[in-house]
């Protein structure tokens, strides 16, 4: 039985742009791709063991490095994104690289490993959406948004240092929070510098 570990090259995915249905799509089916390969590699190996008379004691492998830059994007694909990456069977590290806002920063949460190179820009803001119709579908676009941006922010606050109330001063004063590498590293968002 030849059995194969994925190099790590082959573990390396790269999201560069807008967080879309596209985007998404084509980064899930990757991190799903190699959480394949691994979980058959697990299963050969525990396979090969067990007819050796052999016990495999926590089978450590490379994590998926997912390679971010982005302006942000769609709050849904981007909740999709986190969900694949908070769910893999690979455990996934997110490497930030340029700039990483908005839904960008949600999708980083999701792994336990962030890291960023030390020239990353990460920028927080409340969701936003264009809202068309009438009375009615107006109020409930607008409920919706605060829905989401209470499951956004609740993400922020349960995996960060950072607090409902900064988190509230953002919506009061509606602004965008721009941070440096480094305050990222001190509120929690990243866990390493590169």
């Amino acid at each position: 039985m030849e059995i194969k570990k994925q190099d790590i090259k082959d573990k390396m995915v790269f999201l560069f742009g807008s967080i879309d249905s596209s985007t998404v799509e084509s980064t899930v089916k990757e991190i799903a791709k190699i959480s394949i390969t691994d979980d058959i590699y697990r299963h050969d190996v525990s396979q090969w063991a067990s007819e050796n008379g052999l016990k495999v004691n926590n089978l450590q492998l490379d994590p998926i490095q997912l390679h971010l830059c982005t302006s942000g994007g769609s709050c849904y694909t981007g909740l999709a994104l986190y969900d694949a990456i908070a769910s893999a069977h690979t455990p996934v590290e997110i490497i930030c690289q340029g700039k990483v806002m908005s839904m960008g920063v949600i999708v980083t949460l999701a792994a336990n490993v962030r890291k960023a190179y030390a020239n990353t820009t990460f920028m927080i803001h409340q969701a936003s959406g264009l809202l068309f119709g009438n009375v009615q579908e107006l109020e409930e676009s607008l409920e919706e948004i605060h829905r989401i941006n209470d499951i956004l922010f609740k993400i922020i606050t349960d995996k960060t240092k950072i607090t409902q109330d900064t988190l509230n001063e953002l919506i009061q004063h509606k602004r965008d929070w721009f941070l440096t590498a480094q305050e990222a590293l001190e509120l929690g968002l990243i866990t390493e510098i590169i």
